[in-house]
């Protein structure tokens, strides 16, 4: 049976054929499956990559603290020293004026 414009092919061109597009297929399945264990390695890195980060900036966050408060002694010190220089001479002033009076 001929159809106008069209060409037949044998079964032994037709199975060539479909060979070579099943090793061609074949090749990019196995390449689809290498890239597939290569973005679950990434997805894992990722994962621990997150926790790292997440550990870190508790870390981080600790030590701020702990910067803050070290750097905040002596500014409390200063404030001490003056609360207790301020309380004699206070009470210098109010000896002084009770001694005076009597």
């Amino acid at each position: 049976m001929e159809v106008k414009g069209v060409k037949w092919v044998s079964q032994e061109v037709c199975d060539e054929r479909h060979k070579g597009v099943e090793t061609y297929l074949d090749h990019n399945r196995n390449n689809l499956e290498k890239q597939d264990g290569e973005i679950r390695d990434i997805q894992e890195a990722i994962v621990r990559l997150t926790f790292l980060i997440d550990r870190h900036d508790s870390e981080i966050e600790d030590h701020e603290l702990r910067i803050r408060n070290m750097e905040a002694k002596p500014g409390k010190r200063w404030d001490n020293l003056m609360i207790q220089v301020g309380s004699l001479l206070t009470a210098a002033v109010v000896g002084g004026f009770i001694g005076s009076v009597f």
